[in-house]
C-alpha cells in the first residue's frame, strides 16, 4: 500500500471519528448547552485530530521510511487531482445549501456550523476518492 494511501486512510478515519464525535455531541446536547461549550469541543477536536495525525503518520513513517521519504509521482497527482475535483462540487454544494438555510430560520451560528459540517464531509470524500483512486489503480 502506497504511503500517501495510508494517510489517506488515517486522515478519513481521524476526521470520521473525531468530527462525528464532535457533531455527535451537538445533536444529542441538541445544541442547548452554553455556546462556550461547543467552542470548547470545536478547539479540542482540532487539537486531538491534530495529534492523532501527527502520531499516526509518524509511526507510519517509522514503520516504512522507504516509502515516506518517496517522494509523489504522476499516478500520486492524478489521484489527488481527481479527489480534489470530487470533493469540490460537494462543498459547493452543501455550502449553497447552508447559505439558503436562513430561509428555514437557521441563525448566523447554525450556519457557521453547517459551513464546519460541510468541510467535514467534503473532506471525507476527498480522502475517500483518494483511496479509492489507489484501490482501483489508477
Amino acid at each position: 500500500m502506497p504511503f500517501k494511501e495510508k494517510i489517506a486512510w488515517i486522515s478519513v478515519i481521524t476526521t470520521a471519528l473525531v468530527w462525528g464525535g464532535y457533531f455527535g455531541f451537538m445533536l444529542v446536547t441538541g445544541g442547548k448547552l452554553h455556546g462556550a461549550v461547543y467552542f470548547v469541543g470545536f478547539i479540542g477536536a482540532v487539537i486531538i485530530q491534530t495529534i492523532l495525525m501527527i502520531v499516526a503518520a509518524t509511526v507510519t513513517a517509522v514503520l516504512a521510511p522507504a516509502d515516506a521519504s518517496a517522494g509523489g509521482d504522476e499516478r500520486d497527482r492524478d489521484i489527488a487531482r481527481r479527489a480534489y475535483a470530487l470533493a469540490y462540487p460537494v462543498l459547493i454544494t452543501l455550502v449553497i445549501c447552508v447559505a439558503g438555510s436562513v430561509h428555514l430560520g437557521f441563525d448566523r451560528i447554525d450556519m457557521a456550523y453547517g459551513i464546519m459540517g460541510a468541510i467535514v464531509i467534503a473532506e471525507i470524500v476527498h480522502y475517500a476518492a483518494q483511496i479509492a483512486g489507489y484501490r482501483r489503480g489508477n
